[in-house]
């Protein structure tokens, strides 16, 4: 305990009295989280995951692009190796999803004809799909429209949220965590991120941190009915329910618009009667 402490006081010294100091050791916690980072989407790349891999690769390679400008003078060469590397792989990625087109006509008088190929369509019109999709429990359906929306926009917010929500559909947590997690961090004022990163959290057994995400959620947007009601389930799992938090939540989001659980209804009408 008191070697830690020793190196904190230490560390918190460097900070204090070095700028630069601290800029090198912000950077290079930066870059060991941004390596990890990689290597997740170098494997989802080798498992033919490539919509995870084109998502993970495009946050890599923001994350490599900030070390760059925040420190120019951290390591430039490999910096700038990293991020070349994840452009090819992002233009690989996306080169890998276009259409097959096949081969023009032959001359005229031949009997070849040619094959009408289908257009990805805009990118809202892919997301209103891949929602219904969700909606539907269908989640590799939602995962292939999302997939065609990160060809025209690999940054859209939306989609990045969408495939955060199918892999939580998909029962995949701890890939939802990682996604929806970067996300947050980028957008910290984006509430319905942190509603979908609570229900990855709360999927993969972590009560705490989801309630904590629905709290930031509230805080951020507290006319935001989704987060009101999910709080209200939450409130009622656990080792020591809390019911009366869960009702005035669950009435909170009735006022905001969300509709009537009649499951929830027929709970809070026997605490009454008791």
């Amino acid at each position: 305990m008191k070697t830690t402490l020793a190196l904190l006081t230490c560390l918190a010294t460097l900070l204090s009295t070095s700028p630069a100091m601290g800029d090198i050791i912000a950077a290079t916690l930066k870059f060991t989280r941004t390596q990890d980072i990689l290597a997740e989407a170098d494997r989802a790349a080798e498992t033919a995951d490539h919509g995870r891999a084109l998502l993970l690769y495009k946050l890599a390679l923001n994350s490599f692009t900030e070390i760059m400008t925040e420190t120019p003078d951290f390591n430039p060469d490999m910096i700038e190796f990293r991020m070349e590397y994840c452009d090819d792989q992002i233009q690989a990625l996306l080169d890998g999803m276009k259409p097959d087109v096949e081969d023009p006509p032959g001359p005229a008088g031949t009997n070849a004809t040619p094959v009408e190929v289908q257009q990805p369509g805009d990118v809202p019109s892919l997301l209103a799909l891949a929602r219904a999709c969700l909606e539907e429990g269908e989640s590799e359906a939602a995962r292939a429209r999302i997939i065609e929306g990160f060809k025209l926009d690999p940054d859209n917010i939306s989609l990045r949220l969408l495939a955060g929500l199918a892999q939580c559909q998909a029962r995949r947590f701890g890939d939802a965590i990682f996604l929806l997690k970067e996300l947050s961090i980028e957008e910290p004022s984006n509430a319905p991120v942190h509603v979908g990163l609570a229900a990855a959290y709360f999927g993969d057994g972590q009560r705490d941190a989801a309630i904590e995400e629905l709290d930031t959620a509230i805080s951020v947007e507290p006319g935001l009915a989704e987060a009101h009601y999910n709080m209200a389930q939450l409130m009622l799992t656990g080792p020591e329910p809390d019911r009366k938090a869960a009702h005035d939540f669950y009435h909170r989001a009735l006022e905001l618009g969300t509709t009537p659980d009649s499951r929830l209804e027929a709970m809070f009408e026997g605490d009454e009667e008791e």
